[in-house]
């Protein structure tokens, strides 16, 4: 399959619920023609959970073949495009928000390669998993009280059992790399441990490479910029602040380590397209 020089980006679907969205799938709802969806990315987190039959989806550069009981994830801006799916396929489609994912379990999730993305689910972890996927499917059509709240405390604790399960993939199996790809995960990781408000130059001397040459492979592996990334970082840290605390947007700020708290609204409108407190009531309305 080739992939097109520009390469949509699609966004999270209006239905979800406070950066939530879960839909049962069969083999005629996959969508996987090139002259429809095809390659793309999403700006969020996915799941597909394959309950029967058997998924073959591009990743990136690498074909993946997914066999029921089994989990794909699929990391925001990853390329990625649906292949061929067996006759009686049938399973869940999870996306995520990305700043409802919690710092250890993105952690796990960043760091996987491409050939731990897909895990079995073992017989022992079965009924509990798609017991706790079941709920959350049932409670996400149900229009009742409180159900944000409910939604989130089930998915909360899925993410947890997504993460038990990828966790095994810490035992790293060899799997060869370019340099691009090398550099953007050793810079994703420096994200983590450093201030997003330093600039590309400071990650680029961490590195030991030239700015210019960190942003071409941040660029071409991820079709987005240093500064992007740096400015994701402080948006996810900004929205899991508005989403679980009471906290003022003034102390939000303050706490990220922004001396101006208009300039931090201003900086988060300008990335996110919305403000700080209109984010914070759209996703506990």
């Amino acid at each position: 399959m080739k992939i097109k020089a520009d390469i949509p980006v699609f966004n999270q679907s209006s239905e979800a619920i406070g950066g939530i969205y879960i839909a049962k799938l069969s083999v005629e709802d996959v969508d996987y023609h090139e002259d429809k969806r095809g390659v793309h990315r999403d700006d969020f987190f996915i799941f597909f959970v394959i309950t029967s039959g058997s998924v073959m989806m591009q990743c990136d550069t690498v074909n993946i073949e997914i066999e029921s009981p089994s989990v794909l994830l699929m990391k925001p801006f990853q390329i990625h495009a649906v292949q061929q799916v067996s006759a009686g396929s049938s399973g869940y489609f999870i996306s995520i928000a990305p700043f409802l994912i919690p710092n250890l379990c993105s952690e796990i999730f960043q760091n996987l390669k491409i050939s731990e993305q897909v895990k079995k689910i073992e017989e022992v972890l079965q009924e509990d998993l798609m017991a706790n996927i079941a709920l959350l499917n049932s409670v996400f059509t149900k229009n009742q009280l409180y159900n944000t709240q409910i939604i989130n405390g089930l998915f909360n604790a899925l993410v947890y059992q997504f993460s038990n399960l990828f966790q095994s993939s810490e035992i790293h199996t060899p799997e060869r790399k370019n340099q691009s790809s090398l550099i953007t995960t050793n810079f994703k990781k420096l994200i983590a441990k450093n201030n997003f408000l330093e600039s590309p130059s400071f990650f680029a001397k961490e590195l030991n490479i030239s700015t210019t040459h960190l942003n071409d492979c941040v660029s071409l592996t991820t079709g987005k910029s240093v500064t992007y990334w740096l400015q994701n970082a402080m948006l996810l840290e900004a929205q899991r602040l508005l989403y679980y605390t009471e906290n003022e947007v003034k102390e939000i700020a303050y706490h990220l380590g922004f001396k101006d708290h208009s300039y931090f609204s201003r900086l988060f409108k300008k990335i996110s397209n919305e403000t700080p407190l209109g984010f914070r009531n759209k996703f506990r309305e």
